[in-house]
């Protein structure tokens, strides 16, 4: 991690790609001296001949404001974003700050992080999963969470001024088959680039105008001049960016992670069944012989400290060895085996359906039918 710690929160979405021009957004206030910009010094030296004064000798030491690099790059919150497995369109947001003295373009690359890196924002936990698919960027749209109306889709950061933030939504899709807490941590680096503005040195006002701000096309790699140039209106390139330690890294990046936390249902179906009736007057031994009542239970646990399951339903097809016995009919929603619910269930064809709905992290609900054994 790079830069200050400090996830943004997921809401599925199907949006369509735009423009890569970043939206308006309100101005902040540019971070010292800008590129651009000239430091004038100016000298008189007056003087006398025989008494006489004569004109005076003036000169002038103009030198241009060189390009600082600095940025910070920081996750929104320290909560992951919660998941469900096979869930699309989910987000885990940064926040990019231009701390240069210059209007820069900023390139994009998230990664997953290596299976087994330690969580940055819950100690004790690693990364265990990787998302597939690949990586989709949004701007954010002001609001700062990501929902429908964040439809802005880029490959980078365009023309970020001085002092100016942008929220970045890294959007991609969950995969099938993760269970409950789960983790998959995804790092995203934003790399300074020139913004390919073209400034022109004017010799009538001693400043640098823009006459072309290069919008729309990702500048190229900036180079860290090695000395001052010699040209004292040269403008060169120095990066002071430092690490999460606030360490010098002067690599004109900055990276965070964000974390991906599964949360689903630990569902479970057990089904069994027992003899309730015997064909033979007396018989208690609950053997399973033909002309015997069998009644069979589908027991649906959902395992403590997940989701909610939702929408649950059981359908069972019935061996040709039995009838269903329609007089019992389908009990659905009971606590366990012993405690049958409604007579809600169905039965078409030999197949049995009932509609449990939900259930909750920690409890059991049961579907219980009969049939004849033939």
């Amino acid at each position: 991690m790079k830069n200050t710690l400090l996830t943004g929160s997921a809401i599925g979405m199907v949006v369509a790609s735009l423009a890569i021009a970043a939206p308006a957004a309100a101005q902040s206030t540019p971070v010292g001296t800008q590129v651009g910009e000239t430091i004038r010094n100016t000298v008189t030296v007056n003087y006398t001949v025989g008494g006489v004064a004569q004109d005076p000798e003036t000169d002038d030491d103009i030198v241009a404001l060189d390009r600082k690099v600095d940025l910070t790059l920081v996750r929104l919150d320290n909560t992951a974003t919660q998941v469900s497995p096979g869930a699309q369109n989910q987000a885990v947001s940064f926040q990019l700050t231009n701390l240069s003295n210059d209007v820069l373009d900023f390139a994009l690359d998230a990664d997953n992080v290596a299976n087994g890196t330690a969580s940055e924002l819950t100690p004790g936990e690693n990364d265990n999963f990787d998302v597939n698919g690949g990586f989709t960027y949004y701007l954010d749209n002001g609001d700062g969470i990501f929902n429908a109306a964040d439809d802005t889709v880029i490959t980078y950061v365009d023309n970020l001024a001085s002092g100016d933030s942008r929220i970045i939504h890294v959007v991609s899709n969950i995969q099938t088959g993760l269970t409950n807490n789960d983790r998959a941590a995804i790092e995203l680096t934003a790399t300074a680039r020139d913004s390919g503005q073209t400034l022109t040195y004017n010799a009538t006002t001693f400043e640098y105008d823009v006459t072309a701000t290069g919008a729309g096309t990702l500048g190229g790699v900036l180079t860290q001049a090695g000395a001052n140039s010699a040209d004292p209106l040269a403008i060169d390139t120095v990066f002071a960016d430092t690490d999460a330690n606030g360490q010098i890294a002067r690599d004109g990046a900055a990276f965070d992670t964000d974390d991906y936390l599964v949360f689903t249902a630990g569902i479970i179906a057990a089904k069994s069944s027992r003899i309730v009736a015997s064909p033979i007057p007396g018989d208690t031994s609950g053997t399973n012989i033909p002309g015997a009542t069998i009644e069979y239970c589908i027991l649906v646990t959902n395992a403590a400290g997940g989701a909610d399951a939702q929408a649950v339903t059981i359908t069972d097809v019935l061996p040709g060895e039995v009838t269903y016995e329609s007089a019992y009919g389908v009990r659905v929603g009971g606590a366990d085996c012993a405690t049958p619910g409604p007579n809600t269930g169905t039965e078409t064809g030999g197949t049995v359906t009932g509609t449990i709905g939900t259930v909750p992290a920690g409890q059991s609900r049961s579907v219980i039918f009969r049939a004849l054994i033939d």
